[in-house]
């Protein structure tokens, strides 16, 4: 479980799992998580892709096992998550690695992609929006001034538990799903949670979608509520040659609800025909 040192105060975490024979060629994937998550939030991803690749989890700065950050505001923006991306990639990999991004993971993904092509063989976007719209940010407001304000009156526990049931977790999910997600949420920084959805509130990568060279897959939810109709068509007709496969769904966690089907895609796309066996 590597630590990897960014700067005089900040170490990043991130989990290496490698059980693949050692003379067998090793392709690195890497798995980023979206806003206030952690890599251990693709925990059901890794019986199947581990037999694959070997899978890198990083955790954000501030979140995860990753160093407390004392000045959020400087320590936490676009610009060092890529840093920190590129140095674990260049660490662990000699040549360019698969990089799959759920919701915020995804629009980093978009920005490594774009910035340095050299390090992407191929881009995989799970549920990643371009931006966020603007009643996406009226429904996660809560009814307050914003989101950010909705996090800061209600406290972080109650603003995702609503949250994730408005737009994250469908109906018939398991409670103690919703439970442990706001249980590892919440474990976070408030100041670290609240920094990061203001990164992800004022992100727009449509601008760097053109410059993507690398094969890309998109994998959204059929009706997303984060994805919707109009982010699709921006993906669709800005990055060359994407592909976009749906998963049946209006709600956005569907690397955590969905995962076989999300994993079934991957694999075809990166040329490994596995699919899941019941």
């Amino acid at each position: 479980m590597p630590f990897l040192k960014v700067s005089p105060n900040i170490e990043i975490f991130y989990n290496k799992t490698d059980f693949l024979d050692p003379w067998r060629d090793k392709p690195v994937l890497i798995l980023q998580h979206g806003n206030g998550r952690s890599g251990e939030f693709w925990y059901r991803w890794l019986p199947r892709i581990s037999e694959h690749f070997v899978v890198i989890r990083p955790d954000m700065r501030g979140v995860g096992g990753s160093s407390a950050v004392a000045d959020v505001n400087h320590e936490i923006s676009i610009e060092n998550c890529m840093s920190d991306l590129v140095a674990i990639i260049q660490a662990e990999s000699n040549r360019s690695v698969y990089f799959c991004g759920e919701s915020m993971g995804g629009i980093l993904g978009i920005v490594l992609a774009a910035q340095h092509p050299e390090l992407i063989d191929k881009l995989i976007l799970v549920a990643t929006p371009v931006f966020i719209s603007d009643d996406m940010k009226t429904r996660y407001a809560m009814g307050h001034g914003s989101r950010l304000q909705a996090m800061k009156s209600m406290g972080i526990r109650k603003w995702v538990t609503e949250t994730s049931v408005l737009t994250r977790f469908p109906p018939n999910s398991d409670p103690a799903l919703i439970n442990w997600y706001v249980d590892e949420f919440a474990k976070g920084q408030p100041e670290v949670l609240v920094r990061y959805s203001e990164l992800v509130n004022s992100a727009n990568v449509s601008n760097l979608l053109p410059q993507i060279t690398c094969p890309t897959m998109a994998v959204l939810p059929t009706h997303g509520q984060i994805t919707d109709a109009n982010q699709e068509n921006i993906l669709s007709t800005q990055v060359k040659g994407i592909q976009i496969e749906h998963i049946d769904s209006k709600f956005h966690m569907i690397h955590l609800t969905h995962h076989n089907e999300c994993i079934d895609l991957l694999l075809s796309f990166l040329g490994i025909h596995s699919l899941h066996r019941n």
